[in-house]
């Protein structure tokens, strides 16, 4: 598995240029942050839990790292007992409603996600585990270290990155375009292959 190191490395190579270190690590920074608003197999969990605490509403990321990166929780279940609970979502104005008629704690059932947190209720009044799906935001990764950026999305990252440098940078409009026309089909890749790996074989209607 290739490390951010390896990627900034890389692509000082491609351009032939050792004087670019920090506008390489910036523009690494863009391209991540770019493709981070799009759903892949390897920014979307199934198996992230966290416990609840006994008189805690509120779970951020104390509870489980991931959770002020969350882009769209899928569903939150309470497995217990050899059962599965699912929890009901709630838009965060209809869970105001909800919390203000609590009279007490007790086993979650319901869930909104506001101010990078999570909001459970009833109130916990004892431990439990959560279960979470959800795509989330994979974070850049430090010096030395590796996740999907620098992995299976190295290509994707490396040509956005170059395209960035040599519009804003370099000034070279042919190898920008260049780069650019390698981008779609590069994503065309990680999207087929996100299909592929996520697919349950049967239709789904479309999320409005």
């Amino acid at each position: 598995m290739g490390t951010l190191t390896e990627l900034k490395a890389r692509i000082a190579s491609d351009l032939t240029r050792d004087d670019l270190t920090s506008q390489i690590a910036d523009v690494i920074g863009d391209a991540i942050k770019y493709h981070q608003r799009e759903r892949f197999w390897f920014n979307t969990t199934r198996t992230k839990t966290f416990n609840t605490v006994p008189g805690q509403v509120e779970y951020g990321s104390a509870a489980l790292d991931i959770i002020p990166n969350i882009v769209r929780i899928d569903a939150i279940f309470l497995p217990q007992n050899q059962s599965i609970y699912p929890l009901d979502r709630y838009e965060p104005g209809d869970f105001e409603f909800l919390e203000g008629g609590s009279t007490g704690g007790g086993k979650p059932t319901s869930y909104t996600y506001i101010d990078q947190a999570i909001r459970l209720w009833p109130t916990p009044n004892a431990v439990f585990p959560m279960r979470l799906h959800c795509f989330y935001k994979l974070p850049y990764p430090a010096d030395g270290d590796t996740n999907a950026w620098t992995d299976d999305a190295e290509e994707l990252i490396r040509a956005h990155a170059k395209m960035l440098l040599y519009l804003d940078l370099i000034e070279d409009d042919e190898n920008a375009a260049r780069m650019q026309s390698k981008i779609p089909v590069l994503l065309e890749a990680l999207r087929r292959e996100t299909s592929s790996r996520t697919s349950t074989g049967v239709l789904q209607g479309t999320d409005f």
